[in-house]
């Protein structure tokens, strides 16, 4: 017997090679005439901002480039956009980048059509729909594109606008935008697609369409990050991992994330001084999540270790599952990631804190398949301080 459960995700999906074409026509479809696009200066820099002014024009759309998105970015990086977005006369929307623009053009949407600022929206909501919204991804790996959240940091924490009116009028995902990420952002960012699929699997929210999805995302990544750290120019690597990480994002708008991401944030800024790529901090400390809630997922965790390119035929069960992290361990050495927290910069004496702060996150704490105790997380923090899993041991 199923339980019931909601599916949502955005309007409308466009995928594959060359569709950042048609933006133009999708954003007049949903009724805009005159669009801020939002991005960040190395995307502008690149051409791809004109590109879509370009594909705008085409479609009689009106269009000017906002180009302040910063990474992992604040409220008042936020407030910029919301300040220049209200002043422009726009009525429509286009997010361009890394989860940070797609983010920061959320934002934006809602400001259209909302009064308020970011802060109060996170605390009391919104009530009208967004204004036309197109986000279109440069990456592979955040998924916002079709994730009811956007995120943004404050001066002690990282804050969630979640709602499911944040989905975009289209998700426009064109794996041509992404072919000139170097090696290392193709790394992070793949990574972080990969924790999303399985943060989705292990929640307690998972279903089984949210299930299934993840399990594809899981193999396409196995398949083709590799390829594409390698090699930017293989496009059948790009399009497979643009893929998996729509799917995974797919998956994280409905089933969302665990305690995975909750130790990502514990350790980096806001909550300490330490500055690292999101998918990259998330990593490090995720084979020891993943080792962690095994102990609750036995078939689950087997199903992931075998996805991830593990035998798993004819071994007894709980010894499948633990070999989920050391598949996931692998993925990161074969990426040239670090596997420790003191590789990048943490202090043993820091672990207590660190711990105390995965319980500071309780939505994250509570889609958790296994109970999170802060005896617990210490000592999942200690072993991911010295990079040995305890079944290594």
């Amino acid at each position: 017997m199923f339980n019931t459960f909601p599916f949502r995700t955005a309007k409308k999906i466009l995928f594959g090679t060359g569709t950042i074409e048609q933006v133009g026509t999708e954003l007049r479809a949903a009724g805009a005439t005159n669009a801020v696009i939002v991005t960040d200066k190395t995307i502008a820099a690149a051409g791809w901002a004109e590109k879509v002014q370009s594909a705008l024009g085409s479609a009689g759309v009106l269009s000017v480039v906002w180009d302040g998105a910063e990474s992992e970015p604040s409220v008042e990086v936020g407030e910029r956009a919301i300040d220049f977005t209200r002043a422009g006369g726009f009525d429509g929307v286009v997010g361009m980048g890394g989860g940070s623009a797609m983010d920061i053009a959320k934002g934006a949407a809602v400001s259209l059509t909302n009064e308020g600022h970011i802060m109060r929206w996170i605390k009391e909501g919104f009530k009208r729909p967004l204004a036309p919204l197109a986000l279109c991804p440069t990456t592979a790996g955040t998924g916002s594109e079709v994730s009811d959240t956007a995120v943004f940091a404050t001066p002690e924490l990282k804050v969630g606008l979640v709602s499911s009116m944040l989905y975009p009028d289209v998700a426009i995902v064109d794996p041509g935008l992404t072919v000139s990420m170097p090696g290392p952002v193709t790394a992070n960012t793949g990574i972080d697609a990969l924790c999303h699929a399985i943060e989705g699997f292990h929640s307690v929210q998972a279903n089984p369409l949210t299930d299934a999805i993840a399990l594809e995302s899981m193999r396409l990544v196995n398949k083709y990050l590799r390829r594409a750290y390698c090699k930017g120019s293989d496009m059948e690597a790009r399009e497979g991992m643009a893929l998996a990480s729509l799917l995974a994002g797919i998956v994280m708008g409905n089933a969302d994330t665990t305690i995975g991401h909750a130790c990502g944030y514990a350790y980096v800024y806001p909550a300490t001084k330490l500055h690292l790529p999101h998918g990259f901090a998330i990593a490090i400390t995720f084979p020891h999540v993943m080792e962690y809630n095994a102990l609750a997922q036995f078939e689950k965790h087997a199903m992931i270790a075998d996805v991830l390119g593990e035998d798993v035929e004819g071994i007894p069960l709980r010894e499948a599952a633990y070999l989920a992290p050391v598949a996931f361990k692998t993925l990161l050495q074969d990426l040239g990631l670090p596997t420790s927290l003191q590789e990048v910069g943490v202090d043993k004496g820091m672990i207590p804190m660190i711990a105390n702060n995965v319980l500071k996150s309780p939505n994250h704490c509570r889609r958790n398949p296994r109970e999170v105790t802060e005896k617990g997380m210490i000592e999942l923090f200690t072993h991911a301080y010295e990079g040995v899993l305890a079944c290594e041991m």
